[in-house]
């Protein structure tokens, strides 16, 4: 029986720019919330207004680059509803096209509103143009900004019960390092504000959607063949991508299988039944590739037809795609060799990803030293911490580092180190110890104890 198969079969232009993840994560807690609450605390940190004599306008202003900045101002004209008192001070402004962004295009189903002239702009549109984001298109509006809280739920950073995952927990916190070390004028929609950043948001995208890795491998193909991708029709990207998927599979006979497979069946009638749902769900999940700089983009402020196919295979898109191949058969990405790729060799993968000149972290002694530290930064005060999150968080404390370290290799340690002359500074809870998804505490004296361990005696035992 294969696993069932993770899509994200909701996704569209709205959940575009993947930062939008981030921001909802620093304003997420790790206790029960109300959809209510999370939705209004969102709001707020996006939608505060910054007006012209503000002294913030100028200086977040002078962060975006010459050629963003007409239309970030056009942005100040907005429709009526959003600034009702504008109408009394400025003249209408009828007909001036909105600026140039696939979610504010007037189009036969969606006219444009009237519009007027305000003096101020929200805080998130500075952050959507700021000159460090990849592309200022997919601007998040107040009436669809909860559609990120959906997304949230889909990829796991929220529990169905609206607390940060251990996942979110880990995304709130690289992005207070970050916010720390950028002070006022920090962008929590900048996708690579923390080094490690890229990598636990295309962590969490790959155990969230199945089709990435045939979605990469298809472009590389395509490219190499001379092809252009379509973003819609019989030559459209995702429709290839999903077919590539359920091809692999080949003819399903157990009824459990199909089960597996309904969600990918379903967005495969999705798809194929209207070319423009087709498109929708094709762009955000090429423009997160476009923020974690793992493919390239053609202009940044629209132009041309919707549909036209903007998006360039790189260098690193055919690193990648070669990284994520072996996931791209139906033996591998159905059968659990996900887990086994994010567990053990997922860091490696990176590090030629990204061309880093990075090291494997030498000895057990070293993994347990990099443990420890993860615990003394992000240990939970009172009971038990998932070794999971710690593991994770030793890896990214390496990855900083110039070190590269598997989740799967720190498990290992961890246990052989309970076998060990450090046995009495772990503590687990129950018998968790031998379960991969254990709790942990760790005594303060471990830290201490490894670095004054001799390098030369570098083994647990």
């Amino acid at each position: 029986m294969i696993e069932r198969v993770r899509i994200l079969r909701s996704l569209d232009p709205h959940h575009a720019r993947i930062g939008y993840l981030g921001a909802l994560a620093l304003v997420a807690t790790r206790s029960l919330d109300t959809f209510e609450a999370l939705a209004a605390r969102f709001h707020t940190l996006l939608f505060e207004r910054i007006f012209h004599d503000d002294q913030r306008f100028q200086q977040l202003l002078n962060r975006v680059p010459p050629d963003r900045r007409d239309d970030l101002k056009q942005r100040m004209l907005r429709p009526e509803d959003e600034d009702p008192s504008a109408a009394f001070l400025e003249p209408a402004a009828k007909e001036t096209p909105a600026p140039k962004d696939w979610l504010l295009s007037a189009s036969r189903g969606r006219p444009q509103p009237r519009l007027v002239a305000t003096n101020w702009l929200y805080i998130s549109e500075f952050w959507l143009y700021d000159e460090c984001m990849p592309s200022p298109l997919g601007f998040l509006s107040r009436e669809k900004a909860d559609r990120t809280i959906d997304m949230a739920r889909w990829t796991d950073i929220l529990l169905p019960t609206l607390e940060l995952s251990e996942n979110g927990y880990l995304l709130q916190h690289l992005l207070v390092r970050a916010r720390n070390d950028a002070g006022a004028l920090f962008n929590p929609l900048n996708p690579i504000c923390h080094p490690c950043l890229p990598l636990l948001y295309f962590r969490i995208m790959l155990g969230a959607e199945a089709l990435y890795p045939f979605i990469l491998c298809e472009l590389v193909r395509l490219a190499d063949n001379g092809e252009r991708p379509a973003t819609r029709g019989d030559k459209g990207l995702l429709r290839a991508a999903v077919k590539s998927l359920l091809d692999n599979v080949g003819p399903i006979s157990d009824p459990e299988d199909a089960l597996a497979l309904a969600d990918v069946e379903q967005f495969r009638e999705s798809i194929e039944r209207k070319q423009s749902t087709e498109e929708n769900y094709l762009r955000p999940r090429l423009e997160i590739l476009v923020d974690l700089g793992l493919l390239e983009r053609r202009g940044t402020l629209g132009g041309g037809k919707r549909s036209e196919f903007v998006w360039e295979v790189s260098d690193r898109t055919r690193t990648v795609a070669n990284e994520l191949s072996a996931l791209a058969t139906v033996d591998k990405i159905l059968s659990g060799e996900l887990e086994n790729f994010l567990d053990r060799r997922f860091f490696s993968s990176m590090g030629r990803v990204f061309g880093t000149n990075y090291h494997p972290v030498a000895t057990e002694i070293d993994r347990l030293s990099w443990f420890a530290k993860a615990f003394a930064d992000i240990g939970r005060e009172f009971g038990f911490t998932p070794g999971r999150t710690l593991a994770l968080k030793a890896c990214f404390m390496a990855w900083e580092a110039g070190q590269i370290m598997e989740v799967g290799d720190v498990f290992d340690t961890v246990y052989r180190a309970a076998r060990s002359r450090f046995e009495k500074y772990l503590h687990f809870s129950g018998g968790s110890r031998f379960d991969r998804e254990f709790l942990i505490r760790i005594d303060d004296e471990l830290l201490a104890r490894l670095q004054d361990t001799n390098t030369s005696d570098a083994n647990l035992d």
